[in-house]
């Protein structure tokens, strides 16, 4: 399989909540709710994860479409993801960066728009992406003179995790 798909079925498994190959508006709240009680985030970042997931699973239907139960397939989700005519920035701006974003800024304790390796830790542990791949891929974001990742930074690695092809970092512990 393509590296990039498998990169876009993987971050399309973090959602998908039963595990049947569909994501529905449930899989959603589910995830979004989970998320926030392992992060322990306040009612103000609770808020902003779950209106995040709720923005993107309205895009998602308005335009990847839904079938007669009104969910979305990890194929549909994959090919409408990596369709060559597809406006890769907008991808990323609708389904990828409001939930990351959400995310970071609630796990962002001080605000800089930078995680240490803590943060970025905590962050990944409430996916259950295993510590030694989370660490790994800290060290490679952070590069070799900072002890943080910044928040462009980050933007920049969800992109190439869907658009790279193989040499894509494996933020998501999916190598």
């Amino acid at each position: 399989m393509d590296a990039r798909a498998r990169n876009a079925g993987h971050a399309f498994d973090t959602s998908d909540m039963d595990h049947d190959g569909y994501l529905d508006h449930r899989d959603m709240i589910v995830v979004a709710t989970a998320l926030c009680e392992r992060l322990g985030l306040s009612e103000r970042g609770s808020r902003l994860v779950k209106d995040a997931y709720e923005q993107v699973w309205q895009y998602a239907v308005h335009h990847i479409g839904t079938d007669a139960d009104g969910r979305i397939s990890r194929e549909s989700y994959i090919a409408y993801a990596l369709a060559p005519e597809r406006d890769r920035t907008e991808f990323v701006a609708n389904v990828v960066w409001p939930i990351t974003d959400a995310l970071w800024d609630a796990v962002d304790g001080d605000g800089d728009e930078r995680l240490d390796r803590a943060e970025y830790l905590r962050l990944w542990a409430a996916y259950d992406v295993a510590a030694e791949a989370s660490r790994e891929s800290f060290e490679r974001l952070r590069g070799n003179r900072v002890a943080h990742v910044s928040k462009t930074g980050f933007a920049q690695a969800m992109y190439d995790y869907y658009y790279r092809s193989a040499s894509a970092a494996p933020i998501l512990g999916d190598d």
